[in-house]
């Protein structure tokens, strides 16, 4: 069996992203390719996260399956929102 690591083995490269410590007062994106799960944990995900952790809230987006993000979508989530989570790639 070969077991790969796709953590980088250098400790002071680049992340790319900066890292959330805490999720209190944060506005999130949610980015839903459409796939089923994705709808699901849509529809569940914002009342936990707001009663546990505290979020100032999340804003959902529809991306379509199979090709790239309308327009400056990426950009505006990047500029706009502290944190995303991301159901594009399944």
């Amino acid at each position: 069996m070969l077991i790969l690591d796709p953590t980088n083995p250098n400790p002071h490269a680049d992340k790319g992203s900066k890292t959330l410590r805490a999720l209190a007062g944060k506005r999130l994106a949610y980015l839903n390719n459409g796939w089923t799960s994705m709808s699901k944990i849509g529809q569940l995900i914002e009342g936990p996260l707001k009663r546990v952790h505290g979020i100032a809230g999340i804003v959902h987006f529809d991306v379509p399956r199979n090709t790239a993000p309308p327009g400056n979508l990426l950009e505006h989530v990047a500029r706009e929102f502290d944190a995303a989570i991301v159901g594009m790639a399944n």
